[in-house]
């Protein structure tokens, strides 16, 4: 009962301070909706099985790990089909077993092509996974028989509510599927994506996604194209398991392989601790960890609100003892107010938590598929405890103060008496925001400081007003009849008003890459393993011009430089320096290309077999895979051969042509549709054109520098704004206490700028603590982020200077206004108050 008094008083309490608790609820409730935000990522990127998926913890991905000659061993997470169907028949192991290839799928036709998300996978699939259809049914072993499938397909659940707004009429009707009309046979539940975290809007057959592909993708042990999962049978633990599918496989490998089957790994589709190691699950740890840290400083500013608050209220409170009211009492009351206000923001923050946690999504996490509901049961205890725990925390200072009370004087007391141990309390807390504060300030210089390094650095080649274009063709097509319809698809390209030059080719940097078997005489071309060969792009001078590729020595490519002329090479400066060390590259010989089966013998050894080109230049040095300085992969050897003197494909039927390279006047993104809609409306065969603004192309690599930029410098400006909300509050009590002292200075002399300034140098000693303690947490953390970091080193003394500058001005900033009305103290009104 007593406990139902005490919430009627803080709810009227309340009532007469409405700006208060706005305050203290918007800074809660926003900070307690964005760590529920970033708990539920956390949930579903690394604790929660995967959506619709049943006995989870027994469904397990198969991987195979190769052993070389030479003991370097590499684990592959796609195999063979042939050795799919032998694990299939491993029942000592496995309840069922299924192949999967995650791909995308184009739906339409003509113009109006799309391509979605999809899995093609065995007709084992549903079983393995446990899923029940939501309407219709799920595809079964009938429906995947080889060589073609039944033409089927089942929508996931997004697809479905997307496409045909959810209605189950849509179960019977026909779907253009890669050109293929197929009947829908059933829907997904909702959530439910297989077993990644990326969506999925099609479940297709794999024998009747791959019916165009030939017999190879299903005969031939050497093609790897599938993943496999499998659920384990009851009682047989995981070792046993790998034990007997290692035995199995043995048999599968192609003769004559170098490398050997040593095991054959299976990992829960459950998170787990090997999420840890995805791109996806870091970036959630770093949200979470950072706004954790956000949160603490919002519990220390409503701790500094409620200290103050409490200060106000001591002679009503002393008032209250005098009359015979129990210390405990009054805690308890105290505790109910904190419980409350704290309850009443997690109430807000859940309202919140949805719509931040899927903006964090879009923007930081975008490859992976959209979280229909932030707030599982976890999530909601976690963030009621959350809340709680901060209103344990924040009512703490006001439950110490009462035990350290002085009746007689606070009765006395006209609001010019402070102590000093809620001082201290004050002090410590505009300690701990500050702190946090310039830690995450720190952070936000660092990688805002790595984002402009790595975005001013040279490439060795010019994205500028460049498109890069592939085309997907749909169906069977030998590898010269789509090399031609590459080339038309480029003429008609280049009819487009805009257009400014066009060319077809075959390797680009940070996309598609050849790397064919190459010799150099008198240089000894490591393994394979041990160093990355040189990358070969087929390119003409038009290709030259548009990626802007700068001569260093000798000559670049001319429109002589055909089929019918001496073969010539361009090598960049690092392979110049490797192969012809001490010399000139200019007229050395360069053996390059396929010389009978690629699978069969020494690739390397047959090269040498091949005619010699020329070397006619030297070109400048270009980033091709990767934007980091440091490593194997910073500077690559890379060469240019003519695209006419390009060496054949090493299988027959295999494309000349990677895509399309286009230039055009202004932004890019502009010419992305009607690059499209020509490409597809006017191709003979039915084609998918995937054209995106070659910038595209280089900016995941460029996802955890913005990640970290935006990530710090978001956070740390929000924690940057409570602490100076606190910090304005404290100084603005501490002016109070202060009001007859400084009545005297003022009487006494003292001019007003000089109150003015004693007062904003308090409040910097005050945060002053605050920042020497942050910036020595950021010294300590340093070797946490410095790997994450791009030529910036994280003691970086411009980003600390910048830091404290920030918090300078802040701390001024936040003091003015407390200090402006300390310098308008009447000494006389004072004077008066106080006698």
């Amino acid at each position: 009962m007593s406990l139902l008094t005490d919430t009627r008083y803080a709810l009227r309490t309340f009532r007469r301070e409405p700006v208060f608790v706005a305050g203290v609820v918007l800074t809660f409730g926003l900070v307690i909706g964005t760590n529920a935000a970033m708990f539920g990522l956390v949930q579903r990127l690394m604790l929660a099985p995967p959506p619709g998926v049943r006995d989870a913890e027994r469904v397990m991905r198969v991987a195979t790990t190769l052993t070389a000659d030479d003991g370097t061993a590499f684990t592959m997470e796609t195999t063979s089909y042939p050795a799919f169907r032998d694990l299939a028949t491993l029942d000592r192991a496995f309840d069922a077993v299924a192949a999967v290839s995650a791909d995308s799928v184009t739906t339409g036709e003509g113009a109006d092509l799309v391509e979605v998300p999809a899995v093609k996978a065995s007709g084992q699939y549903f079983a393995v996974l446990g899923v029940r259809p939501a309407a219709g049914r799920l595809f079964g072993p009938s429906d995947d028989a080889l060589p073609n499938g039944n033409d089927v397909v089942v929508l996931g659940h997004a697809f479905w509510q997307r496409r045909f707004a959810g209605q189950p009429g849509a179960v019977g009707q026909e779907l253009v599927v890669d050109g293929q009309r197929l009947t829908i046979i059933g829907v997904t539940p909702r959530g439910f994506n297989g077993t990644d975290l990326a969506p999925a809007d099609l479940f297709l057959p794999l024998t009747t996604a791959m019916r165009n592909r030939g017999a190879g993708w299903w005969s031939d042990p050497r093609i790897r194209m599938v993943s496999i999962v499998a659920h384990l049978r009851d009682g047989v633990r995981v070792p046993e398991a790998e034990a007997l599918a290692l035995q199995t496989l043995r048999e599968t490998l192609p003769a004559g392989g170098t490398d050997r089957l040593t095991a054959v790994p299976l990992e829960s589709v459950m998170p787990g601790r090997a999420a840890r190691t995805t791109p996806q699950a870091r970036i959630a740890l770093w949200l979470t960890g950072v706004s954790v840290v956000v949160m603490l400083i919002a519990t220390a500013n409503v701790g500094t609100l409620l200290l103050l608050r409490a200060a106000k209220r001591r002679r009503e409170v002393a008032v209250r003892l005098s009359l015979g009211a129990r210390l405990m009492h009054l805690a308890r009351q105290s505790l109910v107010e904190s419980l409350l206000l704290s309850l009443f923001a997690c109430g807000l923050g859940l309202a919140l938590a949805h719509w931040i946690g899927n903006i964090v999504r879009v923007t930081l996490l975008p490859d992976i598929a959209a979280v229909t509901d932030f707030i599982e049961p976890k999530v909601l205890v976690a963030s009621v405890a959350m809340a709680c725990a901060a209103g344990l925390l924040t009512s703490l200072g006001p439950i110490t103060q009462l035990t350290r009370r002085n009746l007689s004087l606070e009765l006395r007391a006209g609001g010019g008496h402070g102590s000093s141990g809620r001082v201290a309390y004050q002090h410590a807390l505009v300690a701990v925001q500050v702190a946090m504060s310039v830690v995450l300030l720190i952070g936000a210089g660092l990688f805002v400081r790595s984002l402009e390094r790595v975005q001013s650095q040279d490439l060795g080649f010019s994205t500028a007003r460049l498109l890069h274009v592939t085309l997907d063709f749909r169906g069977p097509i030998p590898g010269p009849e789509r090399d031609r319809a590459i080339v038309e698809a480029a003429r008609r390209v280049a009819t487009i008003p805009g257009v400014t030059a066009v060319t077809v080719v075959q390797g680009m940097p940070f996309s598609s890459h050849n790397i064919p078997p190459i010799h150099v005489p008198g240089y000894e071309m490591p393994s394979p393993a041990a160093q990355q060969l040189p990358i070969m792009y087929a390119a003409g001078p038009a290709y030259l011009d548009m990626m802007g590729v700068k001569l260093r020595d000798g000559r670049l490519f001319t429109r002589e430089d055909t089929a019918g002329t001496p073969l010539v090479v361009l090598v960049n400066e690092t392979m110049a320096r490797t192969m012809w060390p001490g010399r000139s590259a200019i007229g050395a010989c360069v053996q390059a290309g396929y010389a009978g089966d690629p699978m069969v013998g020494d690739p390397m050894s047959a090269a040498a077999a091949l005619p010699c080109r020329t070397v006619v230049g030297v070109v400048r040095d270009s980033r091709a895979r990767s934007l980091r300085t440091e490593g194997s992969e910073a500077r690559l050897m890379q060469y240019y051969v003519p695209l006419g003197q390009a060496p054949p494909a090493p299988f027959p039927n295999v494309p000349e042509y990677h895509g399309i390279l286009v230039r055009a006047a202004g932004e890019p993104d502009r010419w992305v549709t009607p690059i499209e809609r020509i490409i597809q409306s006017t191709s003979a065969r039915p084609v998918y054109a995937r054209v995106s603004p070659y910038q595209t192309l280089i900016d995941p690599q460029l996802r955890s520098w913005r990640l970290g930029a935006t990530l710090f410098s978001g956070f740390g400006l929000l924690a940057l704004a409570i602490a100076a909300v606190g910090l304005f509050a404290v100084v603005s009590y501490l002016v109070t206490q202060r009001t007859r002292e400084i009545g005297v200075r003022l009487a006494l002399g003292a001019s007003a700028g000089g109150v003015a300034r004693l007062v904003v140098r308090d409040a910097v000693k005050m945060t002053a603590v605050g920042g020497v303690i942050g910036i020595a947490i950021a010294m300590l953390a340093a070797p946490l982020v410095q790997s994450m970091l791009f030529e910036t080193s994280s003691r970086e003394p411009v980003v600390l200077i910048a830091a404290a500058l920030v918090l300078s001005v802040v701390t001024v900033s936040a003091a003015a206004v407390p200090a402006w009305r300390a310098g308008r103290v009447s000494p006389l009104i004072v004077m008066q108050a106080d006698w």
